[in-house]
């Protein structure tokens, strides 16, 4: 019991990153926001979301890139 307790006080948290893969022409900026929908809490406490990038009306649309464990 005692030997178990350093591996769970030892878990490191893992953040999510995120960037943009910009295209020919792309004018995204620091308007253009990521929006989490359809947030749903797991028994573990853990929180999964799907995203929409919500861009002002002048700029082109880029594609988000993320990372979800930074190494």
């Amino acid at each position: 019991m005692l030997l178990s307790l350093p591996v769970l006080f030892n878990a490191q948290a893992f953040a999510q990153s995120e960037g943009w893969l910009l295209g020919p022409n792309s004018g995204v900026g620091k308007e253009s926001k990521i929006v989490p929908t359809n947030c749903v809490i797991a028994a573990d406490g853990s929180i999964t979301c799907d995203t929409v990038v919500r861009n002002p009306g002048s700029d082109t649309q880029a594609r988000p890139y993320y990372n979800p464990f930074n190494d």
